[in-house]
């Protein structure tokens, strides 16, 4: 849990830095994405007028298979954090665990990628184009076959 004391923004800036483990994200066993070390957290928190602002970096990563080639891939996670908070004078901690932990699921990749240029899997034989060039005696450059049969078709 991320939480500090509101009082003690009243005398300075309050600096949070610590580690979370990969269970704090709650992820599904059946994720595609698995994280697959612990967050780390450098926070500071600062009153300005009305709230709280919290501004820092949160760092971890995920593991998974790459969508193009499906080879098992791990990849940092940077994520920067800038949150408002308004406070209530009554309150005497914050509890900023959830808001981190959507800030920084937000940052994950939608699509994992062992690399920007992954050339995949051959639409034809399976094989990787990664890691050799593919021989399996189809044109690259032609159409998709699935539709040859309505280029036939007459009107």
């Amino acid at each position: 849990m991320i939480v500090f004391s509101v009082s003690a923004l009243e005398k300075a800036p309050v600096t949070l830095h610590g580690t979370e483990p990969a269970e704090f994200f709650e992820l599904d066993e059946n994720d595609p994405l698995c994280v697959s070390q612990n967050m780390e957290y450098q926070l500071t928190g600062c009153k300005v007028s009305g709230g709280i602002l919290i501004k820092g970096e949160c760092s971890t990563a995920v593991s998974g298979i790459c969508g193009r080639c499906l080879e098992a891939v791990e990849k940092p996670v940077n994520a920067q954090i800038e949150l408002f908070f308004d406070i209530d004078e009554t309150s005497e901690e914050l509890d900023i665990s959830n808001d981190i932990r959507e800030e920084v699921l937000l940052s994950f990749p939608m699509n994992l990628l062992c690399s920007g240029d992954c050339a995949g899997l051959c639409r034809f034989c399976g094989g990787n184009r990664n890691k050799n060039e593919c021989h399996c005696g189809k044109d690259q450059n032609s159409g998709d076959f699935r539709w040859g049969a309505l280029d036939s078709l007459k009107f």
